[in-house]
C-alpha cells in the first residue's frame, strides 16, 4: 500500500476535473491493490506455517519469498515507469539528431519495438499499466484534498441515481470509459458526473469499505507478526520505509545508479557556457631569437621512474581545475558508451557541423583553425601564382586536414602523408572534395608508417625535400591519437612520445618561415610544458587554441606554431635525442621533463601563459562534462542553438551548408559534353601535315607565331602511342579517345583528378645505354584544355604550358611508386636556332644498334642529373602549335630586339608583354592549326631546309628574345 501511494506521490502532476471520480477511482485501487495483497500474505501465512519446526534454512526460504513480493512490486513500479519512458521517447523523438561520423548508430532508441511488444503481449501487464497510468495523474496530496472534497460536495447533493451492487466490483469493467472521460469538454463533465453519482449513502458505503480494507490489511499483518518499526523478515529484518518508485533513465537498466551522476548534472549551469561563432585567440611572441644550444639542453633532461597518475599536476594548472576535470571524467566510466554518445551529440551546440561535405570531422576542424589563423596556411603570405602550395600530413588517416586542404587549393597543392598502414591509413579513395591525386602517403623504408622510427622520420624527411626543390613544405599538420579507453584520465602521459615526434617530423621538414599545427591533450606534465616550450623558441609566435569544432567536453586542444625561425638545429636534434630514449621504453628511467622548471620559471611571459590556457580550457572542459551528465539524466533535454551554430559557424569559415555526397558517375562522351559545354566539334579536327610544299603556306611565313615540340608519334606507331585526348575522372579511371571512341587505358597506371582534358601522347622513356638500359612508359602533355576542373583553354599558349607543368609537378609520385610518371612537353620557339633547339644525339639501344633520340631537360626533382642517366626517348615527329590568333601575327623588333603583335586590319602595333587577350589563341584555335612534321624520318624535308626557311624569315638577331 505505502509502495502505491510513493508511485501516485511520485508520478507527473496532472489536472483532473471530476473529483467525485477520482474519489472512486482510488477507492477502486484500494481494493484491487488489497485483493493482490491478500493473496501473496496467504503464501507467505502458508510457508510460515508448513516451515515453523524447519532448521536455520528456513529464514533463507521466507526471505525468498519476501524478495518475491518485492519483486512482484516492483513490476508495478516497472509498468509505470516503462510507460512514461514510452510517452517520452514519443515526445523527443521529433527532436532527434544523428550521432558523429564515428558512430554507426544514430539517436533512435534500439530497443524501443521491445517495450511495445513487451506490454502487447502480457495482458495482465498491460491492465496494471493503464491502471498505473490513470492513477500517476495526480499527486497523493491532492488525491487527498479532492477526496474531502467529494464527501463535502456530495453531502449536499439532492439528486442520486441508482448504482448496481450485485458484484462489489462491478466497476472495474467501467475502467476503459473513466479513462476516456478526461478526454470530454466541460460540457460533457456535468452528465458524466451524473451517471457516476450514486448519492450520500453511496459514499458513505464506499468510504466504510476503504476503512474495513485497511483494517483488515493490519489485522493480517499483525496476525503474521508484524510490529511498527520492524522489518517483515523471520528475524524481524528487511527494509522500513517505502519503496521508492524506479527512474529509469535510457537504456540504463532500472535501479541502476551512477555515483556521482546526478550530482554532476545539478552542479551544470548553463548560464556559464559560452555559444559563440568566432574564439577567442591569444598569441604569444617569443622576443628572444637566440635558440639554446644542445648541450645546455642536455642539462635540463631529468629521468625517474615512469610517472602513472597526474592528479599532482598542478605546476601549470589551478589545483582546482585538475581535480574537477578528474573527477568529472570519471562519473562517465559507470555509464553505457551508447548512452553518453547520445547524450553528447544533444547537448554540444556545434554537434551538427559534424564533418560538413567532408570525409570527417578532422577536416571541419582544420577549416576552423585555418579561418581563426587568418588562412595562414592555405593562403601564406609570398605564395606565389605559379608556385605550388607544399604541405605534410603526419598521424593524420583517414585525411580530413588533407581534405581540406586538397578541396581550398584544388591541385595547386601537394601533400606528402606518413601514417600508420592498414587500419589507420588514408582513405584517398573518400576524398570527395579534393583532388587526391595530388597527395601522396608514404610509409617509410619499412612499410609501416610509424612516426616514431627514426629510419621512417629521416627517409619522410629526404622525400619532402627532394620534391619541395630542397626548402621543404609551407606548412606541417599532426592529428596523432590512439584509444585509451579506461585511461583518459592519464592521455598525456601516455601521449607524450606522439606529441615529441610531431614536433620533430616538422622541425625537420618545415622550410623557414613556415608553419606547424598539431593535435595535443592535457598540458599539466612538466613534460609537455617543455616540448611547448621549445616550440616557442622554435618559432616565432605560438597560439595554444581549442576550436569549436572539437568538442567542448573533451581536453582535445591545438599548439599553432607561426613562422620558422632558422638555426633550428640544435632542437631538432636534442628531440631525436630524446626520442631515442624513450624507443628504449625503460619504466625505471623514463623521460620526465625536457627543460628544467627552474629555467621554465624564468621565462615568466610563456609560463603564464600555459597556465591561464590549462585553467581555461580546463573550465570549458568541467562546463561541458557535466553538461553531458545533466543530459544523460535527463533525456529529455536538447541543445537548441545546434541548427544556428552551424548555419553560422559553416559561413564565417567560408564552406558551403552541403551535405556530403559520392560525386555522379558518368559516361566519358557524356563528361565531354558537359566539360566542353557540347563544343566537341573541335576534337576531330586532323593535324595539318608539314612537307616541302606546303612550307610555305601552312606557318613558316610568320615563325615568330609558332612553337613546337618533339613527339613520338609517328606514321607507323600504335594508335594507342599517338598523340590524343586524355580524359581524367578520378584517380586510375583515365580514358583515351582513338577514333573518335573513349576507351579506358589498361596499358599505363596513370593517375589523373577529375575533370581532366589533355591533349597527350605515351612516351617510351629510356635511361642509360646498352645491357644497363631502361625503359618505361609515361605520359606527356602537349596542351591541356581542363586541368583537374580548372578551364585553362582560353588563356594564352605559353600560360598553359606553364600550368600543365605545375600540374606535373603536382602529380609527381613519390620514389617507389607504381604509377606513369606525367610529363608536359617542352615547349620550343620556332625561330633561326631551331637546328640547336631540336638537336638529336646518337645512343646505343639494347639490341646494340644505334639510335637518334632526344634528351629530355631534367628538372630539380630527378633524383640523378648525370649525362647517362638522363631520360630520353625516340623521336618520331614534332608539332607545331600556333600561340597568335588572327588578324594578329608576331614579330620581332630590329631596333629593340624583343617580339611584338601587330594587327593586320587595324595596323596596331604592341609589345609582346603588353598583348591583348584577343591576339592570343585559345586552346581550340592552337588544335585546330596544329602542324605535324615526321621528323627526322622525312627525307625530303630536312632539318636544314627548315632551319634555312625560318632564318630568311626573322631577323639573324634573334637569339634570347622572350616571348
Amino acid at each position: 500500500m505505502a509502495f502505491v501511494l510513493e508511485a501516485q506521490i511520485h508520478g507527473p502532476s496532472r489536472t483532473i476535473n471530476k473529483d467525485k471520480f477520482l474519489f472512486t477511482f482510488c477507492n477502486y485501487l484500494f481494493k484491487v491493490i488489497e485483493h493482490y495483497w491478500l493473496e501473496v500474505l496467504n503464501k507467505f501465512i502458508a510457508n510460515m506455517k508448513n516451515n515453523s519446526d524447519e532448521s536455520d534454512s528456513d529464514e533463507n526460504c521466507s526471505n525468498q519469498d519476501n524478495d518475491q513480493a518485492i519483486e512482484e512490486k516492483n513490476e508495478y513500479s516497472t509498468s509505470f515507469s516503462n510507460q512514461s519512458y514510452i510517452e517520452r521517447r514519443g515526445r523527443k523523438r521529433s527532436n532527434t539528431t544523428l550521432t558523429d561520423d564515428t558512430s554507426d548508430l544514430n539517436d533512435s532508441d534500439c530497443n524501443e519495438e521491445y517495450y511495445d511488444k513487451s506490454f502487447d503481449e502480457k495482458d495482465d501487464m498491460k491492465f496494471r499499466h493503464n491502471m498505473y497510468k490513470s492513477c500517476e495523474q495526480d499527486s497523493g496530496e491532492e488525491c487527498q484534498s479532492v477526496q474531502n472534497a467529494c464527501m463535502d460536495d456530495d453531502a449536499k447533493e439532492s439528486k442520486s441515481r441508482k448504482r448496481p451492487h450485485d458484484d462489489p466490483y462491478h466497476h472495474y469493467g467501467k475502467l476503459p470509459k473513466i479513462q476516456r472521460t478526461n478526454e470530454k469538454s466541460d460540457d460533457d463533465t456535468n452528465e458524466e458526473e451524473r451517471e457516476y453519482d450514486g448519492g450520500e449513502h453511496f459514499i458513505k458505503q464506499e468510504s466504510k469499505n476503504f476503512l474495513d480494507g485497511q483494517d483488515k490489511a493490519q489485522r493480517m499483518m499483525r496476525m503474521m507478526g508484524y510490529k511498527e518499526g520492524h522489518g517483515l523478515g523471520k528475524n524481524k529484518q528487511g527494509r522500513l520505509e517505502p519503496v521508492q518508485a524506479p527512474k529509469q533513465h535510457g537504456r540504463r537498466g532500472l535501479g541502476h545508479h551512477v555515483p556521482g551522476l546526478e550530482a554532476s548534472s545539478l552542479k551544470w549551469d548553463p548560464k556559464e557556457e559560452e555559444i559563440k561563432v568566432k574564439e577567442d585567440m591569444e598569441w604569444i611572441r617569443n622576443p628572444d631569437n637566440c635558440l639554446p644550444s644542445f648541450e645546455e639542453m642536455q642539462l635540463w633532461l631529468q629521468k625517474g621512474p615512469k610517472k602513472l597518475i597526474i592528479d599532482d599536476e598542478t605546476q601549470f594548472c589551478d589545483e582546482d581545475i585538475v581535480i574537477n576535470v578528474i573527477n568529472a571524467k570519471s562519473i562517465f566510466d559507470h555509464l553505457d558508451e551508447i548512452e553518453v554518445r547520445r547524450a553528447r551529440t544533444r547537448c554540444n551546440p556545434y554537434e551538427t557541423i559534424r564533418g560538413a561535405f567532408f570525409l570527417n570531422r578532422a577536416a571541419v576542424k582544420m577549416a576552423n583553425i585555418d579561418k581563426a589563423c587568418d588562412f595562414m596556411f592555405t593562403k601564406p603570405e609570398g605564395l606565389q601564382d605559379n608556385e605550388l602550395l607544399y604541405f605534410a600530413d603526419v598521424c593524420a588517416g583517414p585525411g580530413g586536414f588533407s581534405e581540406y586542404v586538397l578541396w581550398r587549393k584544388k591541385w595547386h597543392a601537394k601533400g606528402f602523408g606518413l601514417t600508420l598502414k592498414n587500419e589507420n591509413d588514408f582513405k584517398l579513395a573518400d576524398f570527395y572534395a579534393g583532388p587526391c591525386e595530388t597527395f601522396h602517403p608514404y610509409y617509410g623504408p619499412k612499410e609501416n608508417g610509424d612516426v616514431f622510427d627514426p629510419i621512417n622520420q629521416e627517409a619522410f624527411r629526404d622525400l619532402v625535400m627532394t620534391h619541395t626543390h630542397g626548402k621543404g613544405v609551407h606548412f606541417m599538420m599532426s592529428d596523432g591519437g590512439f584509444s585509451v579507453e579506461g585511461q583518459e584520465n592519464i592521455q598525456e602521459i601516455l601521449s607524450k612520445q606522439l606529441y615529441l615526434c610531431q614536433c620533430l617530423v616538422a622541425l625537420m621538414i618545415v622550410r623557414e618561415k613556415g608553419h606547424f599545427v598539431t593535435k595535443l591533450f592535457d598540458l599539466f606534465t612538466p613534460f609537455s610544458a617543455g616540448l611547448i616550450y621549445l616550440m616557442y623558441r622554435c618559432f616565432e609566435e605560438i597560439s595554444i587554441f581549442k576550436p569549436n569544432s572539437s568538442r567542448p567536453a573533451n581536453s582535445e586542444r591545438y599548439l599553432i606554431c607561426k613562422t620558422k625561425r632558422s638555426g633550428t638545429e640544435d632542437v631538432l636534434r636534442y628531440l631525436k635525442y630524446v626520442n631515442n630514449l624513450l624507443l628504449k621504453s625503460d619504466d625505471n628511467n623514463d623521460v620526465l621533463q625536457l627543460v628544467s622548471l627552474d629555467e621554465l620559471e624564468k621565462e615568466k611571459q610563456f609560463v603564464q601563459y600555459l597556465r591561464i590556457s590549462n585553467d581555461d580550457l580546463g573550465r570549458k572542459q568541467i562546463i561541458g562534462l557535466r553538461k553531458i551528465a545533466a543530459f544523460c539524466e535527463d533525456n529529455t533535454l536538447v541543445e537548441t542553438k545546434q541548427a544556428d551554430m552551424r548555419k553560422e559557424c559553416l559561413k564565417y569559415w567560408e564552406i558551403p551548408d552541403e551535405s556530403r555526397t559520392i560525386p555522379r558517375h558518368m559516361k566519358p562522351q557524356d563528361k565531354l559534353k558537359v566539360l566542353l559545354e557540347n563544343n566537341t566539334k573541335f576534337i576531330s579536327t586532323p593535324a595539318k601535315r608539314l612537307t616541302k610544299e606546303t612550307m610555305e603556306s601552312t606557318m613558316l611565313t610568320e615563325p615568330y607565331d609558332w612553337f613546337c615540340m618533339p613527339c613520338s608519334t609517328g606514321l607507323s606507331t600504335e594508335p594507342n602511342k599517338n598523340a590524343t585526348f586524355y580524359m581524367g575522372m578520378g584517380r586510375s579511371n583515365v580514358y583515351r579517345l582513338i577514333r573518335g571512341i573513349w576507351t579506358q587505358i589498361n596499358d599505363i597506371n596513370v593517375e589523373l583528378p577529375p575533370d581532366t582534358l589533355v591533349y597527350a601522347e605515351v612516351v617510351y622513356e629510356m635511361a642509360k645505354e646498352f645491357r644497363n638500359q631502361k625503359k618505361v612508359q609515361t605520359l606527356h602533355i602537349l596542351d591541356a584544355f581542363i586541368l583537374g576542373a580548372e578551364n585553362v583553354s582560353c588563356k594564352y599558349l605559353r600560360d598553359r604550358h606553364e600550368l600543365t607543368k605545375l600540374f606535373c609537378e603536382a602529380l609527381w609520385k613519390p620514389v617507389g611508386g607504381t604509377y606513369t610518371r606525367v610529363r608536359v612537353k617542352e615547349l620550343l620557339p620556332v625561330d633561326p636556332n631551331i637546328r640547336e633547339t631540336l638537336q638529336i644525339k646518337q645512343r646505343l639501344m639494347k639490341n646494340n644498334r644505334l639510335a637518334l633520340v632526344y634528351e629530355i631537360p631534367t628538372t630539380s626533382l630527378e633524383c640523378n642529373n648525370s649525362d647517362n642517366d638522363k631520360p630520353y626517348f625516340i623521336p618520331n615527329s614534332v608539332i607545331f602549335l600556333k600561340s597568335t590568333a588572327p588578324p594578329w601575327t608576331r614579330h620581332c623588333s630590329k631596333r629593340y630586339s624583343i617580339t611584338y603583335v601587330f594587327n593586320s586590319k587595324t595596323g596596331k602595333n604592341i609589345f609582346d608583354k603588353h598583348r591583348p587577350p584577343e591576339a592570343e589563341a585559345n586552346f581550340i584555335q592552337s588544335f585546330e592549326n596544329r602542324v605535324i612534321w615526321y621528323w627526322p624520318n622525312d627525307e625530303e624535308l630536312t632539318i636544314d631546309i627548315v632551319a634555312k626557311h625560318i632564318s630568311n624569315k626573322c631577323p639573324s638577331h634573334s637569339e634570347g628574345l622572350e616571348y
